[in-house]
């Protein structure tokens, strides 16, 4: 694969020498890289190891059948839509979301790694050549994964338009996977070139948040707000808009070439820009944005985001840190040392570690997308089925899915890429553990949950009225409960203190499972109880109590209900 996949490379060599490129360096840079990546015991890259305690790797057949299969329900796209480009938009359109998906996902960290520079910097490897290398080498993969994802369409696209149309559409799928490459490598590379390395890292990190958050409520929302009935005739050759869109261009080859009797000037033009564009874009990236680039790449791996807090000064002329909202709230919820220090480190690490954000903060999101998706399900138009929302108690059950906040920041707070540090718990005196973890959990539900509960709590006051008021007190309380729950059984590390590889091995899923089932039952007692606003009141207040008795026995705990680990 990897000598097939080098020759087609190679057809693109006489042009990328006109740009600057030592083609010859670049071919065997990227000749070693394949080699490497051949040789490595994980199939995709950093970070991408699913090793249980066993040593099992996952499987990369189960992964292929898996893409094929996705492609093939993606291909029925094909067949539902009748008007002219439309069909082949939607399809490319998804086609190319799930390819910068997959860019964003998974080779960030290929584009923006540094360790090969060790070995060419001292080389006479230019900026351009070295550049060039990171995106082909990313393209390989990538093209193999269009090469799966696409193979649906493939076998749909020659029965509905004959044998001529199978390598028309196999050329489409590379346009449209080059395209999708070089969209988000330009986004890149313009990035770095106008902002700070700093800030183009953690630009980085919420651009893949909020398009993780943007996919999940398209994929949940656009089915129960959208009628799909009425895009199937669409014209889109009648819309100036779609002018603009790349998977347009790459349809519009189709209707040009397969179907002439129906193409006209427009649609002509369409497809000359679908495949000028993506050879015009390589040479933007070769000539004009690769210069420049290893020295911004070096710079930004150095920086570590480590920003001092401000200093005022003081009456003597010397400068101290002014006491930041957090180290007050510490001083106030956690005045123990050993629990005060597991507030400050877990509020300062999760604020820093931008694995821990991309993880954990698509799930704020994700709680209304959820609650949407359900209370949208049913039949009556849009206006009808927003009315059974306000007008019913489902409130409180946005309130208990607000849970799945503080569940994903709970199974995330132990797991690190960074955890060698670590070791400085172990090397203090510390008796008692426990006191760090019931820090730890203060800071994730006075920083996260709680805040996040008091907005829905605002919400719901908006929408149902200050009736909802003491529903959401009890809801919440009963949320930090099910917190403390999932703590005691679940988390068994010291705030990022373990490897993130481990988080595989799993084996707690039963707990898990019946935590989650007990505070569904709760939850649902409380749906029933709550026509009684009396008795909701009452209840709040052995609800505070449990969750005090629990967070003290919580704070005893020693070390040999810890999981230690090995640096």
């Amino acid at each position: 694969m990897n000598t097939l996949m080098l020759r087609m490379v190679s057809a693109l060599m006489p042009f990328l020498e006109r740009t600057g490129v030592d083609t010859y360096q670049l071919y065997q840079i990227l000749r070693i890289k394949l080699m490497m990546d051949d040789r490595r015991p994980s199939v995709m890259f950093a970070g991408r190891r699913k090793e249980n305690a066993t040593g099992k790797t996952s499987n990369p057949w189960l992964v292929s059948i898996g893409t094929v299969v996705m492609g093939i329900l993606t291909g029925f796209v094909l067949i539902a839509f009748k008007g002219p480009l439309i069909a082949q938009t939607v399809y490319f359109s998804m086609f190319m979301v799930l390819m910068a998906m997959t860019l964003i996902a998974d080779f960030t960290s290929v584009l923006l790694d540094v360790r090969d520079q060790y070995i060419l910097l001292p080389r006479p490897v230019d900026d351009r050549t070295l550049t060039i290398s990171r995106i082909l080498h990313i393209s390989v993969y990538v093209f193999r994964l269009a090469l799966l994802q696409g193979l649906g369409g493939l076998v749909i696209i020659g029965f509905m338009d004959g044998l001529p149309a199978v390598p028309l559409f196999l050329i489409q799928l590379v346009l449209i996977t080059f395209l999708s490459i070089l969209l988000v490598n330009v986004v890149y590379l313009v990035m770095m070139h106008t902002v700070s390395p700093e800030k183009f890292k953690d630009i980085i990190s919420y651009f893949q948040i909020v398009f993780s958050v943007v996919i999940f409520g398209c994929y949940y929302l656009l089915p129960r707000v959208i009628d799909f009935t009425s895009l199937v005739q669409i014209d889109l050759t009648q819309k100036v808009w779609a002018y603009f869109l790349p998977p347009v261009w790459i349809a519009s080859l189709n209707e040009v070439l397969i179907h002439p009797s129906r193409a006209t000037l427009l649609t002509s033009l369409l497809a000359i820009l679908g495949i000028t564009v993506p050879v015009a874009g390589l040479w933007l990236v070769a000539k004009v944005l690769a210069p420049g680039f290893n020295k911004r790449l070096a710079i930004a791996a150095t920086s570590d985001g480590n920003a001092s807090a401000p200093s005022v000064p003081t009456p003597t002329g010397n400068t101290q840190t002014k006491p930041s909202l957090v180290n007050k709230l510490a001083n106030w919820l956690a005045p123990d040392p050993v629990e005060n220090a597991g507030f400050r480190i877990t509020s300062k690490l999760a604020a820093r570690i931008r694995e821990f954000k991309i993880k954990v903060y698509p799930a704020l999101a994700y709680v209304p997308i959820y609650f949407l998706y359900f209370g949208l399900n049913g039949k009556g138009s849009m206006d009808e089925r927003f009315d059974k929302i306000q007008s019913g108690s489902s409130y409180i059950f946005l309130v208990y899915l607000s849970t799945f906040v503080l569940s994903s920041i709970l199974q995330n707070i132990s797991y690190s890429e960074k955890f060698k540090p670590a070791w400085v718990y172990y090397a203090l005196p510390v008796t008692q553990p426990g006191k760090i973890l019931s820090g730890m959990y203060k800071a994730v539900v006075t920083l996260y949950y709680l805040p996040y509960c008091f907005i829905i709590g605002l919400v719901g006051v908006v929408i149902w009225g200050p009736k909802v008021i003491n529903d959401i007190i009890l809801a919440s309380v009963i949320g930090m409960i099910y917190g403390l729950l999932m703590a005691l059984f679940m988390v068994k590390g010291l705030p990022f203190s373990k490897p993130v590889l481990l988080k595989q091995s799993g084996g707690r899923v039963v707990s898990s499972l019946l935590i989650t089932g007990l505070i569904g039952a709760v939850g649902f007692g409380h749906y029933l109880l709550s026509r009684w606003e009396t008795v909701i009141w009452i209840l709040i207040i052995p609800a505070v109590a449990v969750y005090w008795l629990m967070l003290y026995y919580y704070k005893r705990q020693g070390w040999d209900s810890i999981e230690l680990e090995e640096f």
